[in-house]
């Protein structure tokens, strides 16, 4: 099961979160930035789906973490940036989290065109029109 193809599912169904979050605790992702940003969107996952409010908290900062560790690591990493935008456009605002949606819209936005993989080009546009179109960008 390939993580970019599912990781929307991992926020909807907790079977696939569960799977990818126990593919993620065996793996040495030491040397892979992007596995690094993908494993803290799992864990921002785990979060939606943990019924413990305190793991679920726990969860959520170990994932926003890693995310953000990612970032820093590949500022320009048009994939980790996307992949921020589409959580924070997502989770509840009231989780603090969204601070950067502006920021990486018009990054990726900006970059969009230098990407070799025209699905990847369709999927980020698709997005951000349904986020405008539902007044989430």
């Amino acid at each position: 099961m390939d993580i970019r193809l599912n990781i929307g599912e991992v926020f909807k169904t907790e079977s696939v979160c569960l799977r990818f979050q126990g593919l993620f605790e065996k793996a040495d992702i030491s040397k892979d930035n992007l596995l690094l940003g993908y494993k803290g969107a799992v864990e921002l996952g785990m979060a939606r789906h943990d019924p413990n409010v305190f793991k679920k908290m726990s969860w959520f900062g170990d994932g926003k973490e890693h995310l953000e560790q990612s970032i820093k690591n590949d500022s320009e990493n048009i994939e980790l940036r996307f992949l921020r935008l589409t959580i924070q456009t997502h989770i509840p605002s009231f989780l603090g989290y969204n601070e950067n949606k502006e920021k990486d819209k018009a990054f990726v936005l900006s970059h969009l065109e230098k990407s070799p993989s025209e699905a990847f080009r369709t999927q980020v546009r698709n997005f951000i029109k349904h986020a405008e179109e539902e007044g989430k960008l």
